[in-house]
């Protein structure tokens, strides 16, 4: 090998040593220095609402803390122990601000910390140091709470690799993927903070329309000099936000700074010969997690729950439940019994008027603490008559919680194995068991023994079912296993039509992966009527099931081909669907629908032409910039005229979730008897029986069904008995919003977020028939009210900064039908009323020092929205306006 060609390698060797060198430089103290920084923490607080328009909140905290070497291995000096020491505290603001906004120009930072925390900041910690990471951190016994936290988020600093790549690190924030990335003496470091794994402090919505939105970003970057870090800056924020409305949140920054102030060097005062030998010698020896610690902040200055009862105006709080001074009380009361005894609540319960228990069942129950809950199962017995109504609220107001306990599915399996004395509470709470069993699912929460538990006890209960398999079915609607799906469509196969319609309604209720091609197979086989007979309203939820999951052009094609051979109110229903899904900006089968019906041979006047009274119409109840309020109605008559099945859906669409809000269905059987010449059965009725039916859907919650009647004479019984006076369907106040989050920031404060929405609710009915002039008119009212408390804040012992933010509205809806028996065919006339209310937002930003506010600015704002009637099919408003003008 000659000369030149061992020159060229040599230099090559030196090029790729020099690059390795500059990329991978170890950081670290030399051992013989102590050096000093000056650590700067800033938070920022700022709202959501208009935050030009407002004022930030926060607080800094300065420190002057130093670092020495304190042992070494010797055979590799990337391995150390490092002592830290905090000293020079101090308080002050975020910013400059002239001298009557200046929160701290009269306090002295150790009398606004304490003597106490004073002290325990000052305590030194060591932290093991290796190649970079840190392996552990030693204290004092006394070590705990904010201080501790503090020198977690300080130390945390001092962990920083020199090279680029993903790894992942254990800091103040837990163990989290951090990527570093290089260039010239600069590093940055990225942090994952969603990677860090979720505490197990605090709670959040199973169906995410009513979530939080928490969006957090942390990055730094540092300098560094021949091993030392000169300098460093960490900026991490927080953004927490309501999906449903993304004005109630607020978002917080912090900002950690370091930066070198002087390297003194020392002799080398090693304490021991082994790392465990220095650390006894010190007496420092008590190994402390590097993880922040979240800790539940107890409750100043609350009013006891006993004493906040008592101050209420009962008769004016708590008689409306739809107003927002109900929904406010219940708020409140909700918060003061999560601070309750079992003893306290158990005493409510008992001493409670006739007209403060449903008020206080709905609050124990929304509470979901460990004391709620027993103090309700002992309250509560299921095998007396007398108490089905208080029980029946309990029940409703279990099925409506946003993260439902195993706590509250033993007590309803523990109620449910024993004796229960009416039939009713039977059927509400194994439907409940379902819905609950759903939820737990939906946060990844399935595999508990306890849900596992549940699910046997629903899936035996309908194996060895005989009269009672609607219910079970019920409870696995609302459950909505996947692993159910099969059994669901054994049932679909069934003869008895009343058990196919759950079955397939059920079906319905699966999201578009779960829906296999052999679903879609037997929908069809149903729509078709290729192998039985089926009555037209389980026909009609086959083919929304069709329509709804991937609806390929054949399926369309057979659809509009097989109209002709159908009754002539199911064909018209199927055209108005078509249609109807045709003109939607968001349904999925839209386009298909389109295209197919540009061909001519399809799209015509022998196909598309029917001739009916059924119908089926959507539309848009509210836009915001945040959420999609919309309904459908689809209305399916027999032939005489009579309303076999209408559907009425709201629902609410939000950054891709749904949320089915509410589902009235109204379902009739036996009374085209009445108006027939010949009084023929059906050939697809499977029941003799005259019956009427409503059946509704909650918050994702499906009840029993309420029968209006069954039966000829229980039919004239209730007509001749029939009042004016509202009965009431569904009336309480539920906690649809309930969320409570901590996270632990880098610098070891902790950021609390607390969402809360209070929904009252009141939905009755009235009937007014007049036998003398045939005509009958029904009217189902809701009327609500939502109050949404949200509070996000960074509270000390010493400083408390914070956003409060709160959102309130009413809502009236009323769904009048009307109809004209004189004439033939009947008149129908059916009116959407959404009836005139008003919003309310209101945010306050605020700083206190040991809970005495120095600053607190509020702006709110106002909102009126008119009524209207939203519009259905062109065919209704016809009959509506020749039924008025028959009137007047």
């Amino acid at each position: 090998m000659g000369t030149a060609e061992i020159s060229r390698k040599r230099v090559l060797v030196l090029l790729i040593f020099t690059l390795l060198h500059a990329e991978g430089e170890t950081l670290g103290l030399a051992s013989n220095a102590l050096v000093k920084y000056k650590y700067v923490v800033d938070l920022v607080l700022e709202t959501l609402f208009s935050p030009d328009t407002l004022p930030t909140s926060g607080f800094r905290i300065e420190a002057v803390t130093q670092l020495n070497v304190v042992w070494e291995n010797s055979s590799s000096q990337h391995e150390k122990l490092i002592q830290l020491q905090v000293e020079e505290v101090k308080l002050l603001n975020v910013s400059e601000q002239n001298e009557n906004r200046n929160s701290f120009k009269d306090a002295h930072s150790e009398s606004l910390l304490g003597p106490t925390i004073m002290a325990a900041l000052k305590k030194p910690v060591i932290f093991h140091w290796n190649s970079g990471k840190i392996e552990a951190l030693y204290g004092s016994a006394e070590e705990r709470g904010l201080p501790l936290n503090l020198k977690r988020g300080l130390v945390s600093l001092f962990q920083l690799q020199p090279n680029s790549g993903t790894i992942t690190e254990v800091d103040v924030s837990g163990n989290c993927r951090v990527t570093y990335e290089m260039a010239n003496n600069q590093v940055i470091k990225i942090k994952d903070l969603l990677s860090c794994g979720k505490t197990e402090f605090g709670f959040d919505a199973s169906n995410q329309v009513l979530g939080v939105l928490w969006q957090p970003t942390c990055k730094g970057l540092y300098s560094v000099e021949n091993g030392v870090i000169k300098a460093a800056v960490i900026e991490e924020g927080h953004i927490f936000k309501l999906n449903l409305q993304t004005t109630i949140g607020a978002k917080i920054s912090s900002r950690q700074q370091l930066h070198y102030m002087t390297s003194e060097i020392q002799p080398k005062a090693f304490y021991g010969e082994s790392l465990q030998e220095t650390l006894h010698n010190l007496g420092i020896f008590t190994p402390l997690s590097m993880t922040g610690v979240l800790e539940k902040i107890p409750c100043k200055n609350c009013t006891l729950a006993n004493d906040y009862l008592k101050s209420l105006n009962k008769k004016n709080n708590l008689q409306d439940l739809s107003k927002i001074s109900a929904a406010k009380v219940f708020l409140a009361f909700v918060q003061l019994l999560r601070e309750a005894k079992k003893s306290e609540i158990l005493n409510f319960l008992k001493k409670a008027a006739d007209n403060e228990i449903s008020f206080l069942i709905d609050s124990a129950t929304a509470a979901q603490t460990e004391s709620s809950l027993s103090a309700l199962s002992e309250y509560l017995d299921f095998t007396k008559e007398k108490q089905s109504p208080q029980v029946k609220t309990f029940l409703y107001a279990a099925a409506f919680s946003s993260y439902p306990s195993k706590e509250l599915l033993n007590t309803l399996l523990a109620k449910l194995q024993s004796r229960i004395a009416s039939r009713e509470v039977e059927e509400t709470t194994v439907s409940v068991i379902g819905a609950v069993i759903g939820k737990m699912c939906l946060r990844n929460l399935c595999k508990l023994q306890e849900v596992e538990i549940a699910k046997k006890v629903i899936l035996e209960g309908l194996n060895t079912a005989k009269e009672d398999v609607k219910m079970y079915l019920l409870a696995l609607k609302n459950a909505r296993l996947p692993e159910t799906i099969p059994l669901l469509l054994q049932y679909t196969k069934g003869q008895i039509n009343s058990v196919t319609s759950i079955a397939v309604a059920a079906l319905q209720r699966f999201p578009s992966a779960y829906i296999t091609q052999e679903v879609k197979k037997q929908m069809n086989r149903i729509f078709h009527q290729s192998r039985n007979r089926y009555g037209t309203a389980v026909r009609m939820a086959a083919l929304d099931v069709i329509l709804n999951n991937q609806l390929s052009p054949m399926e369309l094609k057979n659809i509009v081909l097989s109209m002709r051979e159908m009754e002539s109110e199911l064909s018209k229903y199927t055209v108005a669907k078509l249609q109807n899904i045709r003109h939607s900006d968001h349904h999925q089968a839209s386009k298909v629908i389109r295209e197919l019906l540009r061909d001519r041979l399809i799209y015509n006047y022998y196909h598309m032409s029917r001739f009916g009274c059924s119908s089926s119409s959507s539309g848009y109840l509210a836009v915001t910039t945040d959420a999609i309020s919309s309904y459908n109605m689809d209305l399916l008559f027999g032939d005489t005229g009579i309303l076999q099945k209408s559907l009425t859906d709201f629902f609410i669409l939000n950054q891709g979730n749904q949320l089915h809000a509410t589902q009235v269905s109204i379902e009739a059987q036996g009374l085209d008897s009445f108006f027939k010449e010949s009084p023929a059965q059906d050939e697809d009725d499977d029941d003799d029986e005259i019956t009427a039916s409503m059946s509704v859907i909650l918050f994702d919650v499906q009840f029993p069904p309420t029968v209006f009647f069954q039966g000829y004479s229980d039919l004239m019984e209730k007509l001749w008995s029939v009042t004016e006076e509202p009965t009431s369907i569904i009336k309480g106040s539920t906690l649809l919003i309930d969320h409570l989050q901590s996270v632990m920031l880098q610098s070891g404060l902790v950021a609390n977020a607390e969402f809360q929405g209070g929904l009252g609710i009141d939905v009755s009915g009235i009937i007014e028939l007049s036998l003398w002039s045939q005509n009958c008119k029904t009217n189902i009212r809701s009327r609500g009210a939502l109050v949404i408390n949200s509070v996000i804040k960074v509270d000390t012992t010493f400083v408390q900064a914070g956003v409060k933010s709160n959102s309130e509205a009413t809502a009236a809806l009323d769904f009048v039908s009307s109809v004209k028996f004189l004439d033939s065919p009947i008149l129908i006339c059916l009116q959407l009323l959404n009836g005139p209310y008003q919003s309310r937002e209101k945010v306050t930003i605020y700083k206190s020092l040991q809970e005495h506010v120095v600053f607190s600015k509020r702006k709110k704002r106002t909102r009126s929205f008119q009524g209207a009637e939203l519009p259905l099919h062109q065919a209704n408003s016809e009959m509506c306006k020749k039924m008025f003008s028959e009137q007047q």
